[in-house]
């Protein structure tokens, strides 16, 4: 008798670990959040980043959040974003939230939306031009630079730390 209630026992567990096993083969082998939104930083790159000069590229600042934000937004928390574009439109200026993002201490890539179509911007981040722009208050040094492409139009981009008025 207790050696058939061993074996219903193994049953019960091995048909418990197959249902367990389905639905691991049906999962994704990546889930969806942590595919659209990663962050691999060491350092601290928060801060409002403006263009250099007037440039065409219709980017009026890129707003990068601390570490938490980043961990905040990957877990599911949409209070507050960790990146920020802003683009200059024709009824004035528009947020560009992503949509997608990946950011480490040397680049930022984002993926957005506006009623104009697809936002892409990726640009290198200058980590030598940034501690300048940090040390030197007011500093107009390039610490951001790349490409933001609006709706299939590709502009370049060059982007200092903004300090404030």
């Amino acid at each position: 008798m207790s050696r058939r209630l061993g074996v219903v026992a193994l049953l019960a567990v091995l048909a418990v670990g197959a249902c367990d096993q389905r639905v691991e083969r049906g999962r994704p082998a990546n889930d969806a959040k942590t595919t659209a939104f990663r962050h691999a930083l060491s350092g601290d790159v928060s801060g409002e980043y403006r263009p250099a000069q007037p440039d065409g590229s219709g980017v009026v600042s890129l707003f990068i959040g601390q570490t938490a934000a980043f961990e905040a937004w990957e877990a599911g928390d949409r209070g507050a974003p960790p990146l920020i574009l802003t683009l200059a439109g024709p009824q004035g200026e528009v947020r560009v939230l992503p949509i997608r993002y990946q950011i480490t201490d040397d680049a930022v890539r984002m993926t957005g939306a506006t009623a104009g179509g697809e936002v892409r911007f990726e640009a290198r981040i200058d980590q030598d031009a940034l501690a300048t722009a940090r040390r030197n208050l007011g500093d107009r040094t390039v610490v951001i630079s790349g490409t933001v492409q609006v709706d299939g139009r590709r502009a370049p981009v060059a982007l200092t730390a903004w300090n404030g008025d």
